[in-house]
């Protein structure tokens, strides 16, 4: 079997000059951990997590900082099994994939490669609400803001983590945070 037939073929980019503190917000947002970085549609390097946390300001530095440019990646055209060789040589998990013309085209993971695709997690639905009156003198609440955490743990890690962003954003705090989890097909 082929590389091509495993990559997942939308992948989270960003160009060298993404400031990295976007890059962490992106990271945090989609639970990712690692962002191929692209000239226009050829790979050019990629950035972790880790990278950032070892080299990266996220305050001012951009991507081209920090990101690892001796990329470990595979061709499209290869064996699945070379691939898997690649990943066990390098110790890393998922590998950019290019075309003979160094585009990326795609990622592929062992996890898939192996079969072992964890389940996706059910979003939790973050709602910020203001409590305001009404004309009439009744209290009610008027939804804010709404974020969908994925990856959490349960619904009030969920909240957790949706409250520290919102603080880290805005700098304050709701009147009110209510969590539900969102129904299958979201």
């Amino acid at each position: 079997m082929q590389v091509s037939e495993f990559l997942v073929g939308k992948v989270e980019t960003a160009g060298p000059e993404t400031p990295l503190r976007e890059l962490v917000h992106r990271m945090r947002e989609l639970a990712i951990g690692f962002i191929p970085i692209v000239e226009g549609d050829r790979l050019v390097g990629v950035i972790t997590d880790r990278d950032i946390a070892l080299r990266g300001n996220p305050e001012t530095a951009p991507a081209r900082d920090s990101m690892s440019m001796e990329v470990i990646c595979c061709f499209q055209d290869e064996s699945v099994e070379q691939a898997r060789q690649l990943m066990a040589e390098h110790n890393v998990s998922r590998l950019p994939v290019i075309d003979r013309d160094h585009h990326l085209v795609g990622i592929i993971r062992l996890a898939d490669i192996e079969g072992q695709v964890k389940p996706v997690k059910k979003a939790v639905k973050v709602t910020f609400h203001k409590d305001m009156i009404d004309s009439s003198g009744h209290p009610h609440k008027v939804p804010v803001k709404t974020v969908y955490i994925t990856g959490a743990k349960d619904k009030e890690a969920a909240q957790a983590a949706a409250v520290r962003q919102w603080e880290e954003e805005k700098g304050g705090v709701a009147d009110s945070v209510e969590a539900e989890e969102e129904p299958d097909g979201r």
